[in-house]
């Protein structure tokens, strides 16, 4: 069975939340390490290679990954097509000026950007993709160009936050199984901004992880990282809010952001049909363009 559906992105607009409400259907089979990056990082492996990812699904109807990786990836609408054209594209945005800030905590967070200055403008500085993974509207249209809008479905993570149920129901109504599934993970919240104290701790941890799924523990590795007492654990003990030690944005930041993806906002609210766009830096962009027409 080919891989039916996959989740693109982009970056930081709840794609762990996705991945958990599909990893305990019964109707689903989903790449467990969540991001294989096949289309974007690892397409010279081949099809065989990228479908054993999955493993054996041959009694569910929905067989995916997810891979926020491949959104603002310029090949990898096409590649996707030529793989399967019927593919279900699942596509996750959220406030283009809070996804850069959350980009900037997780580079800080994985160690590429470090030092004794870790301010947003600071990273914004020293990486452009911050901006460019922002630019919703320009990397949509290369999805629509390869796929009918019927076969892409946006969510938002803010709608998301507020209505965690029915979103869920979208996502199982458009994957074609059943919408009525009542997820464990649901209700939860995805904080990934935070850093470890003891990173050596850290990576013992998650290389046991490994050697678990490989021996055919994946449930048991799984359960235990969900518990919710070894989260608590680890999240008191080994772990710090980054946002502790990486300062706000500053307003001015943000008003440049603002005028910076404002015509790419344009773009994307005629792309989706759409008055209005669930964040609040966008409806202050538009109360401050109204204001200047009327100048």
């Amino acid at each position: 069975m080919k891989i039916n559906f996959i989740g693109v992105g982009a970056q930081k607009c709840a794609s762990t939340w996705v991945h958990r409400v599909l990893s305990d259907h019964p109707e689903v089979g989903i790449y467990q390490g969540k991001e294989s990056d096949f289309f974007s990082t690892y397409y010279g492996r081949g099809y065989q290679w990228y479908e054993k990812q999955v493993g054996d699904t041959s009694s569910v109807s929905a067989k995916g990954e997810i891979s926020p990786s491949y959104f603002a990836d310029s090949d990898t609408p096409g590649r996707v097509f030529l793989y399967n054209s019927a593919m279900r594209i699942v596509l996750l945005l959220r406030d283009p000026i809070e996804r850069a800030y959350s980009n900037h905590l997780h580079v800080v967070r994985q160690g590429y950007f470090a030092g004794q200055k870790l301010s947003f403008e600071d990273g914004l500085a020293n990486n452009p993709m911050y901006v460019e993974q922002s630019r919703y509207a320009k990397h949509l249209a290369r999805w629509f160009e390869a796929f009918p809008e019927n076969q892409v479905l946006v969510i938002f993570q803010e709608h998301i936050r507020d209505n965690p149920q029915i979103q869920a129901r979208n996502l199982y109504r458009f994957l074609g199984i059943n919408e009525n599934h009542q997820s464990w993970f649901l209700e939860k919240k995805v904080n990934e901004s935070v850093v470890v104290k003891n990173a050596k701790l850290d990576l013992f941890l998650k290389q046991l992880g490994k050697i678990g799924r490989y021996v055919g523990g994946k449930r048991i590795v799984e359960a235990v990282k969900n518990n919710d007492l070894i989260r608590n654990l680890r999240r008191n003990h080994n772990q710090i809010e980054l946002r502790q030690v990486v300062p706000p944005m500053r307003e001015d930041t943000r008003s440049h952001l603002q005028d910076v993806l404002a015509d790419d906002m344009n773009e994307l609210l005629s792309q989706l049909n759409l008055e209005n766009l669930p964040w609040q830096s966008w409806f202050a962009l538009q109360d401050r363009s109204s204001k200047d027409q009327l100048q």
